[in-house]
């Protein structure tokens, strides 16, 4: 099982497995079908600043 960490606002969320697959699943979709992305993918890293409107 991949290993899968998620922090919001620098506190660690725990995910269970069916959510942790869940999100691996959401972003290799969106990865593989993006032009550029690499066909083996091995790591991922995604932050993401959610700036006050």
């Amino acid at each position: 099982m991949p290993k899968i960490l998620l922090e919001i606002n620098e506190k660690e969320i725990p995910l269970n497995p069916l959510m942790g697959n869940m999100l691996k699943n959401i972003i290799l979709g969106y990865l593989r079908s993006a032009k550029k992305v690499p066909d083996e993918i091995n790591t991922i890293k995604i932050e993401i600043d959610l700036e006050p409107i």
